[in-house]
């Protein structure tokens, strides 16, 4: 039979609930409890759960049992990848896989692939080639949580890149710049049957779409928006970003030629200079 004080030690008992969750609230693992005496301290444990690095955790680990039950949250999300990109011009990269590491808040530090003294890895970001990789041999995502890509690039890449960021972001150009087509738009430039690399058939392209929209609204001239296509000695050039770009300027004056209010046409013609000014920017970088 139980004592009167056995009685009143297991009442003056509570416990803290410790909830596993992802960023949505979804449970990831079941809860688990911790039994202590009201007023006696105890401290949560931040468990490693395979595949998944905690992101958030109460700011107090330490705390004391009180008489009502205490709910804590945990918060993991899954490890995020690592790509690594060998030159602006590789489009597929590899992918390094990502581990738990010591610690529940970071993933293992990661060997990253051998380059020569030439190149140097660089965080890529949405706005643009960030910071140096210090170091390549113990490499650790500042967001384990995330999908972080490197590159490797030279001294000049970097400053052909640097250039390009900052022609771009002059004005209200800001918005032009996007990671993706950086890496597109930073291929060498075509060369002609001449062998003249300083040459960029679709500058010759947009340009002639340009003079098809004079003609229309300045010389009253039928307006032909085609753009030409390339000959056998362009075929290299016409997938380049540039190219791309003045095939939807093209697109753009034949908008014009259909829009019927001014309004409707002062912002497609904004929008013909907009691109204008990109194409001419990356055939001056080709250069």
């Amino acid at each position: 039979m139980m004592s009167e004080a056995e009685g009143a030690a297991r009442q003056a008992q509570n416990y803290a609930e410790i909830h596993f969750e992802s960023r949505d609230g979804e449970q990831i693992m079941e809860p688990l409890k911790i039994f202590r005496a009201i007023s006696e301290e105890y401290r949560i444990a931040l468990p490693i759960l395979n595949g998944y690095v905690l992101i958030n955790k109460p700011q107090h680990l330490t705390r004391t049992m009180t008489s009502e039950p205490a709910i804590i949250k945990l918060v993991y999300a899954k490890i995020g990848s690592l790509h690594v990109y060998h030159g602006l011009v590789d489009m597929t990269g590899e992918l390094i896989p990502l581990h738990n590491g010591d610690r529940p808040d970071q993933v293992a530090p990661v060997k990253l692939p051998d380059i020569d003294d030439d190149h140097h890895y660089y965080v890529m970001a949405d706005e643009g080639i960030g910071d140096q990789v210090k170091d390549v041999d113990q490499y650790q995502p500042v967001d384990p949580a995330a999908k972080t890509s490197l590159v490797s690039l030279t001294a000049a890449e970097k400053q052909k890149v640097d250039r390009m960021e900052r022609e771009l972001s002059q004005g209200d150009n800001e918005s032009i710049l996007n990671i993706e087509d950086l890496k597109r738009e930073l291929e060498e430039p075509a060369v002609d049957e001449t062998g003249d690399p300083g040459h960029d058939f679709a500058a010759d392209q947009a340009d002639q779409s340009i003079e098809a929209h004079q003609s229309q609204y300045f010389d009253d001239q039928p307006l032909n928006p085609t753009v030409s296509q390339p000959t056998d000695s362009q075929t290299a050039a016409k997938n380049t970003p540039t190219t791309l770009l003045a095939q939807a300027l093209g697109l753009i004056c034949t908008s014009l030629a259909q829009a019927e209010s001014k309004e409707e046409i002062d912002k497609l013609a904004e929008s013909a200079k907009q691109l204008l000014v990109t194409i001419r920017t990356l055939v001056k970088l080709n250069q």
